[in-house]
């Protein structure tokens, strides 16, 4: 009887083990599914700080210990995958052509200071109106140079700009941003992640067909701040 209930208890040691590594990769992989509002199985994104939940921002400071002088600056690195499948008509097809934060506050001096692939601009008080919701002020957006159809205004407008459809939902998966600015102190990347908004262009063939995601969380109100 001993024997039978030390064989259960090492099954349930294994059981609880095997639970436990299930998990922690869960907790690892937090991130920010970012759905449309007017089309949320259409258009999908995924935000996500560099390495895990928990990522800082960087500070920017001047100086050397003992007398190192913070600036009230920071850099914060992020990736934004577009995880939305692609148009049956045009495999290209939504893009992301923008994706902007709501931070507390109000907030500017932001600069891109670079991004994995080329084209991006950084933009400042940013006014996005929800349909039939209301209108977010985002400090800052990370815009590509599209026309209202979401073609290139830079070089011809075949040339595809922004973020392609059909991207994995994994982090450092999409396009890679390093921001520069005054962030709110005290947060780290993710909790900045929360007031992301992403623009799609292109959810339906025909027209500019525009929609914008926001963070799939019952904490993401409208406004945020």
């Amino acid at each position: 009887m001993v024997e039978a209930r030390n064989r259960t208890l090492i099954r349930r040691t294994l059981l609880a083990a095997v639970l436990m590594l299930a998990v922690v990769p869960a907790i690892r992989l937090a991130a920010h599914v970012v759905v449309g509002y007017g089309n949320p199985t259409l258009a999908k994104a995924f935000v996500s700080s560099p390495t895990a939940a928990g990522d800082a921002l960087i500070p920017i400071t001047w100086g050397t210990e003992p007398n190192r002088v913070d600036t009230g600056l920071s850099v914060a690195c992020f990736y934004v995958a577009n995880s939305s499948p692609a148009r049956p008509d045009d495999d290209d097809w939504p893009r992301i052509t923008a994706a902007g934060f709501e931070l507390p506050g109000v907030r500017s001096g932001f600069t891109l200071i670079s991004a994995s692939t080329p084209g991006w601009g950084l933009e400042e008080g940013i006014a996005v109106t929800i349909p039939g919701r209301t209108t977010v002020m985002l400090d800052f957006a990370l815009v590509a140079p599209v026309n209202p159809m979401g073609r290139s205004t830079a070089g011809t407008p075949q040339e595809l700009l922004g973020i392609p459809p059909r991207q994995d939902a994994v982090r450092r998966s999409g396009t890679r941003f390093c921001v520069a600015g005054p962030f709110p102190q005290g947060f780290n990347i993710e909790q900045i992640l929360n007031g992301v908004v992403t623009r799609f262009h292109g959810v339906h063939p025909n027209g500019p067909s525009i929609d914008y995601g926001l963070w799939d969380n019952a904490l993401r109100t409208i406004p945020l701040f």
